[in-house]
């Protein structure tokens, strides 16, 4: 989303009821369904109903932006009533403060600031917190990072927090699911923002920090990302996280799992004739590893799919272009 108001949210900006807007999104970003919210931003086309804040089907939620700026212009005004701890009643102040700075996080995802008071804000709770207040600071925190948002699902201050609040529910006892965090909020944020390298070195800190499963589940976290990597052939960070878990196995049996997917892999690559550089790039560094050292094979394989290309390009005419797959050497 732009943070730019065009002229006419700056006029309607005048008029209307800031508190009530802000009182209505604050409760929406609290709700809890099955799954995460689904947030979007709705386009000037989108007009909705004078006295309407938002729409709602089910855990998705889309809010225009007039409605979200005017939520911030109040939450800006609430945070600065100062901090939390001035206030005659702790615990009223705590949830006005939470849900402000929800909503200055919806509307900045860098706001270094919303992020920092609400980690103030449950450490100082901390002694009186219970395992639900961390749950839905987690709810809310991946629904931001899974959700249709231009900035959010790229956002370092956001991965950052999450990685904080990571270590919180440690402290507190409260296990960590990383297989379904992997599954359900790094795979869904690396599939809307491509490339997205805060949501990779997250699932590697799942992984190296809060990893807990056996074996097999370790060889089904392999398969998924496999399989998301093969949805996604041109995604160099996806690729490069199945390749750490690939080299980080151990265990005997991991080469013939390296083995087996390496195979695979460059079976396909040839067969759907891959020449985007990330697939390549993967299985260069594969091939090189001691699990599998068949440097030759993966030579032999890159020429092959580079000169089915050459012979299409003299078959149809055309001048030679410069292709993006990685050298041999």
């Amino acid at each position: 989303m732009s943070r730019a108001l065009d002229k006419g949210i700056k006029e309607a900006l005048g008029h209307g009821d800031h508190e009530k807007v802000f009182s209505e999104v604050a409760s929406a970003l609290a709700q809890r369904h099955e799954h995460l919210l689904e947030i979007e931003l709705l386009g000037p086309s989108h007009v909705l109903p004078h006295d309407a804040v938002y729409l709602q089907d089910g855990n998705a939620l889309a809010l225009p932006k007039l409605r979200l700026v005017q939520a911030f212009i109040a939450a800006r005004k609430k945070l600065g009533y100062g901090a939390p701890s001035s206030a005659p009643n702790l615990a009223e102040s705590r949830e006005v403060v939470m849900q402000a700075t929800a909503v200055a996080l919806l509307m900045d995802a860098e706001n270094l600031t919303a992020a920092n008071t609400r980690k103030r804000t449950l450490a100082a709770a901390a002694a009186a917190a219970t395992p639900d207040m961390l749950q839905r600071e987690k709810y809310f925190i991946d629904s931001l990072l899974t959700s249709r948002l231009h900035r959010h699902t790229k956002s370092p201050t956001l991965w950052s927090h999450r990685r904080w609040l990571l270590g919180q529910l440690g402290r507190a006892g409260l296990p960590v699911d990383a297989a379904s965090d992997l599954r359900r909020v790094v795979f869904v944020s690396g599939e809307r923002h491509p490339r997205n390298y805060y949501a990779w070195c997250h699932a590697r800190h799942l992984v190296d920090v809060c990893w807990d499963g056996s074996a097999d589940d370790m060889d089904g976290l392999v398969d998924d990302t496999r399989r998301w990597c093969l949805a996604h052939h041109d995604d160099v960070s996806g690729w490069m996280f199945l390749l750490s878990l690939l080299l980080g196995k151990d265990r005997e049996e991991a080469k013939g799992k390296a083995r087996a997917v390496f195979d695979d892999t460059i079976r396909l690559a040839e067969g759907f004739r891959w020449r985007n550089e990330s697939v390549w790039y993967f299985l260069r560094n594969l091939a090189a590893s001691e699990h599998v050292d068949d440097v030759l094979g993966f030579r032999r394989a890159m020429e092959r799919v580079r000169g089915t290309g050459e012979e299409q390009r003299r078959g149809s005419r055309r001048q030679p272009t410069q292709t993006n797959m990685p050298d041999t050497a």
